[in-house]
């Protein structure tokens, strides 16, 4: 599909590509086959391409000056697009902006770009595939400086590269397969077939120990979540109120305030952390409560890590739910009150006691659960796709006595599945979910 997008019908698009709202200086972006219309729209001559210069830009009807302009022009192939594409680096007040917006506007085959259109017509124009266009997706919102890093590395082509090698041995594994049954009249020898079902096994063993990550990659994109559990006025709420320095949830001596699940975003160590506030656990009063409380059941399920809280100034507390003690942290609270000794972890919100130690053990956590060293999986459909073509290799490996016709046609399959990742097939069911969680102007 990629390398097939004809530019020379299609209409000129326009937009702003830096932030929204006042600025010292604002970016909009022209790309299409009529981009080169700007420099006679606005009487000004376009700079060789790749090179930046000062011109005034003046109004096409009544000449007026609009604005003085830094101007650099993009010769298609050799653009983001993959198009001829101008940038006009303009002074950001909203009077400049929207004069030069609706010049743009009553000319023919131009309209405002759809959000994510810019990078559309890139990966359309093969400048980028799928894999890599997520990547900067994700470099836009990252957060966090691994979340920058893993999102970098993934527009740059390193995950790309890894199911592109793996899709390329198939493939010639399957047109020598093909062509034997084309030209070979005898039948088909089975060292014939073992031969190229030796690669489909390297391939096979790598892409399993791909699969093998414990959703870091996932992990580090979405976030590492954290659920600060317990009974009833343990500090919960103190606690994370404390952690996000600002007052989000309600902190009160009498149990059972909290009703529904609260979160905070946190930068721990350079990676992303949701750290998220629940019911106490124990039997409701109410049938609110009730609900709060099987949230919180359910929410501690799916965490990466739960913070039990134990009360320090009481005696008897409840202990960690045996369903989640391999995922769970002791923590004591109330430190400045306590009748108890020796305890690992014991903190006090009031007296901000123990709070750095937490910290350091909750940053070790994260970085188990998210580190990346090398190449991971980071959306889903990345991994369900992974999945088929796993299947698709484990039936011709599984079985050495499956006819080459049929080793073809799973061959074939997981060749699809792995360039569906990338968008080497069709993908246009794809292409509308993937591009609109693009900002306008990119």
């Amino acid at each position: 599909m990629r390398n097939m997008y004809n530019t020379i019908n299609s209409k000129t698009i326009y937009a702003l590509s830096s932030a929204p709202g006042k600025s010292g200086i604002a970016v909009i972006r022209v790309s299409g086959p009529e981009a080169k219309k700007i420099g006679n729209l606005f009487n000004i001559d376009l700079p060789d391409p790749k090179k930046v210069q000062i011109a005034k830009l003046v109004h096409p009807h009544n000449g007026d000056l609009i604005d003085k302009a830094l101007i650099t022009f993009f010769k298609s192939p050799n653009s983001f697009t993959g198009e001829n594409m101008v940038e006009l680096l303009i002074h950001g007040g909203k009077a400049i902006k929207d004069l030069i917006f609706s010049i743009l506007a009553a000319e023919d085959n131009f309209s405002y770009a759809e959000p994510g259109e810019f990078t559309k017509r890139a990966f359309l124009n093969g400048k980028l595939d799928l894999v890599e266009v997520e990547g900067l997706a994700d470099l836009i919102n990252a957060e966090t400086e691994f979340q920058r890093k893993q999102a970098f590395d993934q527009m740059e082509g390193k995950l790309s590269n890894l199911y592109t090698k793996w899709k390329g041995q198939l493939v010639k594994n399957l047109s020598y397969l093909e062509a034997t049954i084309d030209f070979v009249e005898e039948e088909i020898s089975p060292e014939i077939a073992g031969s190229q079902i030796k690669d489909i096994k390297v391939v096979l063993s790598e892409l399993d120990a791909h699969l093998n990550d414990s959703n870091k990659g996932e992990r580090l994109r979405d976030g590492f979540h954290i659920i600060i559990a317990g009974s009833p006025n343990t500090g919960k709420s103190s606690l994370l109120n404390h952690l996000s320095n600002r007052d989000i949830a309600i902190v009160s001596d009498e149990a059972g305030t909290t009703r529904d699940s609260l979160d905070a975003y946190l930068d721990i160590n350079g990676f992303p952390v949701i750290i998220t506030d629940t019911a106490g656990i124990r039997k409701a009063k109410t049938e609110v409560e009730n609900i709060g409380i099987k949230k919180s059941q359910t929410k501690m399920n799916e965490a990466d890590l739960v913070l039990w809280l134990m009360d320090s100034s009481i005696n008897k507390n409840d202990g960690i739910p045996h369903n989640i003690k391999d995922k769970s942290i002791e923590v004591w609270t109330k430190s400045d009150i306590s009748i108890h000794e020796n305890k690992d972890i014991i903190i006090s919100t009031k007296k901000d006691q123990g709070i750095t130690q937490l910290i350091d053990i909750i940053g070790k956590f994260v970085e188990k659960g998210c580190r990346t060293e090398g190449s991971f999986i980071t959306r889903s459909r990345h991994r369900d796709a992974l999945e088929k073509t796993k299947n698709h290799l484990s039936m011709i490996t599984k079985n050495d006595l499956l006819d080459v016709e049929v080793i073809v046609e799973e061959l074939r399959s997981a060749v699809n599945s792995l360039a569906r990742i990338t968008g080497h097939v069709d993908v246009e069911d794809l292409l509308d979910i993937i591009f609109k969680d693009f900002c306008i102007g990119k």
